[in-house]
């Protein structure tokens, strides 16, 4: 009994190196996957950093180009001011037009016996309130929203 027992235990045991090598091997083509896929995954996020990089330096070389071409341009004194005063007075004049319709509706509104609490709100609605938003957003948010949603990102 012994004797046989011994032999089903040798023979048995002959298995075991290939047992183990085949959980082994198993073992190194998991590892080899896990390996694979962080590389993919590197070379991934190398890419989108590489194209990152490539819009900022295209972003810079526009402002620089955009800067070089203003200062070639050279009209002297008078126009030189005049040209800077462009894009101010244009945003004074709006803003002056803005103020002087409400304030000539809330003349009416307040003529027509409507308490001024009451035309205020009327005067104030969400489309002015949208408007003032994108005008100061535009002028005091543009950059720092810029950079939030780039970073963000």
């Amino acid at each position: 009994m012994m004797a046989l027992l011994g032999s089903l235990l040798g023979f048995g045991t002959s298995f075991l190196p290939e047992v183990l090598n085949y959980f082994k091997a198993n073992q190194e083509h998991k590892h080899n996957l896990e390996r694979m896929q962080l590389e993919m995954d590197l070379m991934s996020k190398r890419a989108e950093l590489k194209i990152q990089i490539l819009d900022k330096e295209a972003d810079i070389a526009e402002t620089e180009g955009l800067y070089s071409h203003d200062r070639g341009l050279d009209g002297g004194g008078f126009v030189n001011a005049l040209r800077a005063s462009v894009r101010p007075v244009i945003t004074y004049v709006f803003f002056g037009l803005f103020v002087a319709i409400k304030v000539t509706a809330l003349i009416a509104l307040m003529d027509s016996g409507v308490e001024m609490g009451r035309a205020l709100s009327m005067l104030w609605d969400s489309e002015t309130s949208a408007l003032f938003s994108c005008v100061l957003s535009f002028w005091f948010g543009g950059r720092a929203l810029q950079k939030y949603m780039k970073a963000k990102s």
